[in-house]
């Protein structure tokens, strides 16, 4: 009895590395991911108009073309298969989405 006790204390222990070893996997993935979408972050900010009010900086005006880096950058964040409307911005796309379509065919 007392060996199939440490056989199944074993197993367990086993199971645990494994489940460990996927854990650190998935957060290895996700650190990768942060350090994408800070980057992404960023060169959106950059993008931004800079005014002085913290409250401006949060509107952007309607009218505001894209032009030039910017509509590159966000043709490029789609053609990786991701959304870039608003309904769904920066969510991975499986598909074609109608929305971010029409927001790049905008002039």
């Amino acid at each position: 009895m007392n060996q199939n006790y440490m056989r199944a204390e074993h197993a367990e222990r086993i199971e645990m590395e494994k489940k460990l070893r996927e854990m650190a996997n998935i957060i290895r993935q996700l650190v990768i991911e942060v350090g994408d979408l800070k980057a992404r972050v960023s060169l959106l900010e950059a993008n931004l108009p800079h005014t002085d009010s913290p409250a401006q900086q949060r509107v952007l005006p309607r009218n505001m073309k894209l032009e030039g880096e910017s509509y590159e950058t966000l043709g490029g964040l789609y053609k990786e298969g991701y959304h870039i409307c608003s309904m769904a911005f920066g969510q991975p796309r499986e598909e074609d989405c109608l929305f971010c379509i029409a927001f790049l065919e905008k002039e």
